[in-house]
């Protein structure tokens, strides 16, 4: 049984090991391919009215892919932050 166990740990450990390879190196690889929209999810605007540096980020990445011609449409999303 104790060696029953050990492989069946070995072979879970070769499993994550190959899974967490592959996502990590297509993670790397930026296909660049062509979107019909970008969706920008909302988050708080401070309370002077100035965006937040998480949306901030956001709409300037989105508007980076628009300018790219990567993204046709921005869609941006909100909602009333309280």
């Amino acid at each position: 049984m104790k060696k029953y166990s050990k492989f069946l740990f070995r072979i879970f450990v070769v499993w994550y090991l190959i899974h967490s390879a592959y996502i990590v190196f297509d993670g790397l690889y930026d296909k660049k391919t062509k979107a019909d929209s970008a969706i920008v999810l909302g988050n708080k605007i401070n309370e002077d009215g100035t965006l937040s540096h998480r949306l901030k980020a956001r709409l300037d990445k989105s508007i980076d892919l628009f300018k790219q011609n990567r993204v046709k449409t921005i869609i941006v999303s909100g909602g009333l932050g309280e």
